[in-house]
């Protein structure tokens, strides 16, 4: 699987924040991110999360959901209400030289970082979670409710 033609994030891993809040991003990301990410926080079964996504990602997941609400027929008018929604709750971010991405303090606090923090692959985007959110999301009460594994038979 490739996204637009480069590495696909997949994996997850737990990184220290630095004292400057910044957490490293995984070396074989970081030619695909190109420098620039767009940032939106949301949430995961009521945990907090930050999506981060390339600029052409973002933009291709936008496109998406045009896409998706003029076959459906949404009102043009809500969807421009939704799609300024997520454009206004989004921040553009860049991953420094050394390979870090600063979590500015709003989010940060939000999200109830102090020392760690876990970043999640999603094939075109990746997350950023508290390592005990991703942790609680991932036990196997959690995923036991999605039962998409008796669909798919991936994981069984």
């Amino acid at each position: 699987m490739t996204v637009t033609g480069k590495v696909p994030f997949t994996g997850n891993v737990t990184h220290k924040l630095d004292p400057k809040s910044r957490v490293a991003v995984p070396a074989n990301w970081r030619a695909t991110q190109e420098g620039v990410l767009v940032m939106i926080e949301a949430h995961n079964e009521g945990r907090p999360v930050l999506k981060c996504y390339t600029q052409e990602s973002f933009a291709e997941k936008i496109e998406a959901i045009r896409e998706y609400a003029r076959e459906h027929g949404v009102n043009p008018g809500e969807l421009d209400q939704y799609v300024g929604k997520i454009t206004g709750c989004s921040f553009e971010a860049e991953v420094s030289s050394q390979g870090k991405l600063l979590i500015p303090k709003p989010q940060r606090e939000r999200m109830n970082l102090s020392d760690s923090a876990t970043i999640v692959g999603r094939g075109t985007y990746f997350e950023i979670w508290s390592p005990l959110d991703f942790e609680a999301i991932h036990s196997a009460e959690a995923m036991s409710r999605l039962q998409l594994d008796r669909l798919f038979h991936i994981l069984s």
